[in-house]
């Protein structure tokens, strides 16, 4: 997917406009100029096209006191924006007019060469149209009034953020691709490179004692027991609250970028620390992503040759993530390349098991015989689910289509249950379940 940075100076509504775009408030939205610290991203979908959005600090000009810095910390996340973005909106105050400081920063994108539209926010009164002309004076040819308070040309304004993104198939190039795509994902410093390394043969990736060496995704096409796969290597991901330099952001945006490729992502855990919260955030991003998953601990040649080890830590993991405990766990140490040779095998098992199939006369047994003993859910009015038949979608990962008498009746807690007999009936390790429920169309 591609990037579309949202620019400007500070208190002029980037935030605003962000949160309006997303339907949600993802930003911290306040009068003071500069609160925007670190950018702060979304996804968006429109007219076919699918592109993370990131607002970004402000720009300001010189000024004096203990300000400066994160001022020009500010500056340096935008110049990096519009290296990094295949768009950008350029965010003005229609009630200041432009200022000598908005001439500076279209200075700036103009040398960018990005493609730029202008959103002259704040426009909710017309008397200030004039505001639209003063804009067209930096010498961009899209120039918009907006106003992110009353949601005012918003979908004119997705409409140009979209015209900067090729349109994608509908085929996800990764999942018609002849090599198993894979991403190799994780926080700083647990062997991502190194394992990347071990496994495309070469030193492509830098590897250091320094957390987060790697900047951008590094791919190789490697061929493991006749299997071909592509690698993609990434950098650690960070706590937002740690992601201190413009580097490190759009790594992160990288990353996430590298896990839509993928089919497959392996989420490599350090033996030392294990399961952290933004580990969970990861792992839960692949499922969430539809992505086969495989948990590889790595550095286990720190670990003591207690036999019983691996089991201690298989319980710790079920226990942490049990949300993803079907996924296959596999200890290595990329230093020692010790448990590295059984990771294509549990690759292949995933991947086929995102594309693996239940007959739809299977299915309709599962709903004769199993669920006739299973307590449906109901309402306070003495309404219960019904379940009539069940079939499953093309296209992976696994999703089933359960048609009923009331969609609302199926509670959390039921698809929960019936997401478990499901995979009791194949192998689907590795991979999300998707159901659905439909309501049956009355003859």
């Amino acid at each position: 997917m591609g990037i579309v940075a949202i620019v400007g100076r500070p208190n002029v509504g980037k935030s605003s406009i962000f949160n309006r775009l997303l339907g949600r408030r993802e930003a911290i939205v306040d009068d003071f100029p500069g609160v925007t610290r670190d950018r702060l991203y979304g996804e968006i979908s429109w007219d076919g096209r699918r592109f993370y959005i990131v607002d970004t600090g402000g720009i300001m000009g010189e000024i004096q006191g203990g300000h400066a810095e994160i001022m020009d910390k500010m500056e340096r996340q935008v110049r990096h924006a519009i290296g990094e973005s295949d768009g950008v909106i350029f965010v003005l105050d229609g009630k200041d007019g432009v200022t000598p400081m908005d001439s500076e920063i279209a200075s700036m994108l103009r040398k960018g060469g990005r493609r730029v539209v202008v959103a002259v926010n704040k426009l909710d009164d017309p008397s200030r149209v004039d505001a639209v002309y003063d804009a067209s004076s930096l010498g961009f040819e899209k120039v918009l009034p907006v106003s992110a308070a009353h949601n005012f040309n918003m979908g004119d304004l997705l409409d140009e953020m979209a015209a900067f993104i090729p349109a994608e198939d509908n085929t996800d190039e990764y999942e018609s691709a002849e090599e198993i795509p894979v991403a190799l994902v994780g926080r700083p410093n647990t062997g991502k490179s190194s394992l990347f390394n071990v496994l495309s043969g070469s030193e492509r990736s830098l590897v250091s004692e320094m957390p987060g060496t790697t900047r951008d995704v590094v791919d190789s096409v490697v061929t493991i027991d006749g299997v071909r796969y592509r690698f993609l290597d990434t950098a650690g991901l960070r706590r937002r609250a740690r992601i201190n330099t413009d580097v490190e952001y759009y790594s992160t945006v990288r990353t996430y970028q590298a896990i839509d490729k993928c089919r497959v992502a392996v989420v490599l855990l350090d033996v030392s620390e294990m399961v952290t919260d933004q580990d969970k955030r990861l792992i839960g991003h692949v499922l969430e992503r539809g992505r086969g998953l495989v948990i590889a601990v790595n550095k286990w040649d720190l670990v003591g040759k207690d036999a019983k080890s691996g089991d201690k830590l298989r319980d710790k993991l079920k226990d942490e993530l049990p949300f993803a405990s079907h996924a296959p766990v596999i200890f290595l140490s990329a230093l020692t390349k010790r448990g590295v040779p059984k990771l294509g095998a549990r690759l292949v098992s995933v991947d086929e098991n995102r594309r693996r199939r239940i007959s739809t006369s299977e299915l309709n047994r599962l709903v004769r015989e199993v669920l006739t003993f299973e307590r449906m859910p109901g309402d306070d009015r003495g309404r219960y689910l019904k379940i009539s038949f069940c079939t499953q979608a093309d296209g992976a990962p696994p999703a089933f289509v359960f048609f009923v008498n009331d969609e609302r009746l199926a509670a959390k807690q039921f698809e929960r249950r019936l997401e478990n007999i499901i995979r009791k009936m194949a192998d689907f390790s590795g991979t999300p379940i998707r159901l659905f429920f439909r309501k049956k169309r009355e003859n």
